[in-house]
C-alpha cells in the first residue's frame, strides 16, 4: 500500500520516492518530508513545532503548513483566501480527519474545517507509484447558508528542504517562438509565472523543475511539477526570510473569484509533482510516461508525417486547390492531409465566418466528401482546422449566441486583429 498511516501523520510512498505529512503538536498540518523513500516510516523527520522569537518570527508564520489559509500572523502567501459574508477574511483550518480509498491508484483524502465559519476543505493525494508522482487537488464546501467567495484557491503547495538556494527551471515563448528553457536562481522574495490570456498561453507554461543549481539531464536532485488546466494559471516560487522554498500552483487569482453558494462545492484542478535524483532527463521521463499511459486519449502512439495548406492557400481555399496539395503531400510520403483556414463558411480573411464551422458553399458546393475521399484515396488520413475559443462579429454563430462572449455589455468590445500578409 502506498499511502501509510503513522502517529499524527501520513507517508505516501511511490516507486523510490517518499512524501510525508503530519500533525504537530498545535494541530496544525505540517509538511515534514519530500525526497528519496527512507527504509522505515520513523525515518521521516517529525512534524515541525517552531517556537518564534517575536511577532514577525512568530510560530504560525514559521511553521510549514501543508495548506495554508490566509490568516493573521502568518506573512507567506496563502493558498486559500475567501471573504465571507459578513466582511470577515481570515481563514483559521483545523484538522478534522482523514480517510484512504483504496484502489488500483490510492488516495488520501484529509479534511480541514474553519473553526468560525462553516467552510469545509478537503485536501485530495493521489499517488502514482510508478511514475514517482504524486497528484493534489482541493475541493472546498460552503456548508452554510450565506455565500463565500472565494478569492484565491491553489490546487497545491509543494514544500522544498529547509536551508537550501535552489535554482528554477521553467519555459517562455511568444507566437512562432515557443519553449525556451529559462534557469535562475531564487532569492529571498516572490517569482511570478502566470497566464492572464485564458488559455495556458505559449508565454509560459504551467510547468516548474527545482534544482540545487547543479543538476544536469542525468544526476542530480530536481523536484517538479505542473498543473493540469487548461485557463489562467499561477505558479508562485516563494523563498522567505528564514530560507524556506515552496511553490504554490493553481488557477490564478488575478482578476477572478468565484462566488460559492449554500451546499455548493467548488473543485481545484490537479497538480501533479515529483521528486527524482536523476536530473531533468529522468523528471521529463516521468512526466511524459504518465500523460502518455493516462491523459492522452489515444496512448502511445507514433505521431504521422503531416502537411498544412495555410502556407500554401491561406484563405484562397477550394475543392480543387486542396486536392491537387494532396496529391502533392502523398508524393512526399505524408501521412495525414490537414486543411487549414478558409474552408468555412463566408471565411474569405480575417475579419469575418469564425465560429461558423460548416464548409462553405461557394468554395464546396458538395461539401467536403470528395476531398475526404480523394486524401484518403491517396493513402493519407484527413484533418480540419478549427479554433472553437474564436468568434469573428461578422458571423451567424456571433448574434445567435451572445451570452457565450466574455465581454462587459456597455464597453466597447476588444477584438484581436491578425496581420498574416
Amino acid at each position: 500500500m502506498p499511502i501509510h498511516t503513522t502517529d499524527h501523520g501520513w507517508v505516501l510512498e511511490t516507486r523510490t520516492t517518499a512524501y510525508v505529512i503530519g500533525l504537530n503538536e498545535a494541530g496544525l498540518l505540517t509538511h515534514r518530508y519530500w525526497g528519496i523513500r527512507l527504509p522505515h516510516a520513523r525515518d521521516y523527520p517529525a512534524a515541525a513545532n517552531p517556537e518564534g522569537w517575536a511577532a514577525f518570527n512568530n510560530p504560525a508564520h514559521l511553521t510549514p503548513e501543508e495548506y495554508p489559509g490566509y490568516e493573521d500572523m502568518k506573512f507567506t502567501e496563502p493558498c486559500l483566501k475567501v471573504a465571507f459574508a459578513d466582511g470577515v477574511r481570515d481563514v483559521v483550518l483545523r484538522y478534522t480527519g482523514a480517510d484512504i480509498c483504496e484502489s488500483t491508484t490510492p488516495e488520501l483524502r484529509i479534511s480541514l474545517r474553519d473553526t468560525v465559519y462553516p467552510l469545509n476543505l478537503t485536501l485530495h493525494y493521489r499517488v502514482h507509484a510508478t511514475y514517482d508522482l504524486i497528484e493534489r487537488w482541493v475541493s472546498v464546501t460552503n456548508e452554510g447558508a450565506e455565500p463565500i467567495t472565494i478569492e484565491r484557491i491553489w490546487s497545491a503547495l509543494w514544500h522544498l528542504p529547509l536551508g537550501d538556494v535552489y535554482r528554477l527551471t521553467h519555459l517562455s515563448g511568444r507566437w512562432t517562438d515557443e519553449m525556451h528553457l529559462q534557469r535562475e536562481l531564487l532569492t529571498p522574495g516572490l517569482k511570478v509565472l502566470e497566464s492572464r490570456r485564458i488559455t495556458t498561453s505559449h508565454h509560459y507554461n504551467p510547468w516548474f523543475a527545482i534544482d540545487r543549481g547543479n543538476a544536469d539531464e542525468e544526476l542530480g536532485d530536481v523536484w517538479f511539477g505542473a498543473l493540469a488546466w487548461s485557463g489562467n494559471w499561477k505558479i508562485l516560487a516563494e523563498m522567505t526570510d528564514v530560507v524556506s522554498t515552496q511553490i504554490g500552483i493553481g488557477i490564478n487569482d488575478w482578476d477572478g473569484a468565484w462566488r460559492l453558494i449554500a451546499g455548493e462545492t467548488f473543485t481545484t484542478p490537479g497538480s501533479y509533482a515529483g521528486y527524482t535524483l536523476a536530473g531533468f532527463g529522468a523528471a521529463s521521463r516521468h512526466m511524459h510516461d504518465y500523460i502518455r499511459d493516462h491523459l492522452l486519449p489515444h496512448g502511445k502512439v507514433t505521431h504521422k508525417v503531416l502537411y498544412n495548406s495555410w502556407e500554401d492557400t491561406t484563405f484562397q481555399v477550394d475543392e480543387a486547390s486542396q486536392c491537387a496539395l494532396a496529391e502533392s503531400a502523398a508524393a512526399m510520403g505524408v501521412e495525414l492531409f490537414v486543411m487549414d483556414d478558409g474552408w468555412f463558411h463566408r471565411r474569405d480573411d480575417d475579419n469575418a465566418g469564425l465560429g461558423d464551422w460548416w464548409p462553405d458553399e461557394r468554395k464546396f458546393p458538395h461539401g467536403l466528401s470528395g476531398l475526404i475521399e480523394r486524401v484518403n484515396e491517396l493513402g493519407m488520413d484527413f484533418g480540419l482546422w478549427i479554433e472553437p475559443e474564436m468568434v469573428n462579429p461578422d458571423s451567424d454563430l456571433y448574434w445567435a449566441l451572445q451570452i457565450g462572449l466574455f465581454i462587459f455589455l456597455r464597453v466597447p468590445r476588444t477584438l484581436a486583429v491578425i496581420n498574416s500578409s
